[in-house]
């Protein structure tokens, strides 16, 4: 879509001030300032996915290869997963680096910024599972912490002992959203551990694009409940360590279960919660950006706002009008086009805040389709409609369900 940024007459004409009074004034600004976003078309690719891409050379060669004919430019590579690494690392277990042979990351990367047959380079974004376990009790984050780094509910259970349905028996008619372990963004060492692993990805790859954070938020259950302050209801993050910060920060009482607050005691509880998860993204930002002023930091976020802001405590809009936000990519994964397309023209909207950049953030449509196998031309339909509402382009979830699918890779014209 070829945009301009909203700059303003008085930050215009400021530049046309420094161009005429300034000789060190670089003459490529203004070009680069206005230049047309290009389309973007992204791609998943899961590490632990039906085909593994990451665990062989020959899969990696297949990806980019297949990418490059199809017209993908960018790649969001699956490297941080349930406390595991598939690039070399002492944050992680890294074992399954050593799958293909040589460094996953390092080939893949290596691959897509080349061409024999053309300048097109695809871009690679780290993929990073951010506090997100999946089942993996023995990841090295819970050991060198210890279990108060996963999340407890308003019952001070731990998800620890949830079963694997997610559905414990001591919130009748309550489960997971997304079952398994999560960690718990109030504890400082976790958050640390994220900034951690980005640091060293951007540190160690420099022809990385950038830093792609998913399962970046509290989880939420289902039904879902919009806040603390109602009941019944099952949400997370009441570890000991995490209240009393939060007691001491604020002077108010977290509404565990059985605990008698005030309202505003509930209002402040998530205010805080949200603030952890918005300290995450924000360090990720400013320590990358510290390495590398290229770097965009990337989120996979949640497409209902209300949900993502008021039961996930993720408040990617104000990421972006923030500023530490580059893109968001919203995860609008529904066979039901009406829906989608309703869906993207809401998200668009997040585009149009006012941010400390002189550049809109990014807002890329993320459509499933993986439920579109059998009838790819459903998942064309919502990519016109997201580029109809002006999205800065589409990513596909996921390479992994489109393998063998030629039908899968005959995408709508740019």
């Amino acid at each position: 879509m070829n945009r301009f940024p909203h700059t303003g007459a008085p930050c215009f004409l400021l530049i046309l001030f420094l161009m005429s009074g300034c000789s060190s004034f670089d003459e490529n600004f203004l070009a680069r300032l206005f230049a047309p976003k290009s389309f973007e078309v992204g791609l998943w690719v899961q590490a632990e996915g039906a085909n593994r891409t990451l665990d062989s050379a020959e899969k990696i060669k297949a990806l980019v290869k297949r990418a490059r004919a199809s017209g993908v430019t960018d790649i969001y590579a699956q490297v941080y997963r349930s406390g595991r690494a598939w690039f070399p690392t002492k944050l992680a277990d890294d074992s399954p680096s050593n799958r293909a042979g040589q460094d996953p990351l390092a080939l893949l990367l290596a691959l897509a910024s080349r061409s024999e047959e053309c300048d097109c380079p695809i871009r690679v974004h780290a993929w990073i599972n951010a506090f997100a376990l999946a089942r993996n009790k023995n990841a090295p984050i819970i050991q060198e912490l210890g279990q108060e780094a996963v999340l407890k509910d308003q019952y001070g259970r731990s998800l620890l002992e949830y079963p694997l349905s997610g559905k414990p028996a001591w919130a009748k008619g309550f489960g997971l959203g997304t079952p398994g372990i999560f960690l718990d963004p109030g504890n400082p060492g976790v958050r640390g551990r994220i900034v951690d692993v980005a640091a060293h990805l951007v540190r160690n790859y420099p022809r990385l694009a950038g830093i792609h954070l998913d399962f970046i938020r509290y989880p939420y259950a289902l039904p879902i409940s919009p806040g603390s302050r109602f009941s019944p209801r099952l949400d997370f993050g009441y570890n000991e360590a995490s209240m009393a910060r939060f007691a001491r920060k604020t002077r108010k009482t977290a509404p565990r279960a059985g605990a008698s607050v005030k309202r505003a005691d509930a209002a402040a509880w998530d205010e805080w919660r949200r603030k952890q998860v918005t300290a995450a993204v924000r360090g990720v930002h400013e320590t990358t950006r510290g390495l590398r002023k290229q770097v965009v930091v990337s989120a996979a976020v949640l497409p209902w706002e209300e949900r993502a802001y008021l039961a996930a405590f993720q408040d990617w809009r104000g990421w972006l009008e923030g500023g530490f936000l580059d893109k968001a990519v919203v995860m609008n994964y529904t066979a039901d086009e009406h829906l989608a397309a309703q869906i993207s023209r809401s998200a668009i909207a997040a585009r149009r805040v006012k941010t400390p950049k002189m550049r809109a953030p990014g807002v890329v449509i993320g459509l499933g389709a993986y439920l579109f196998t059998k009838n790819p031309a459903g998942v064309w339909r919502e990519w016109r409609a997201a580029q109809k509402a002006g999205a800065d382009g589409v990513a596909l979830f996921s390479y992994d369900q489109m393998v063998g699918n030629d039908a899968m890779w005959r995408f709508p014209v740019r």
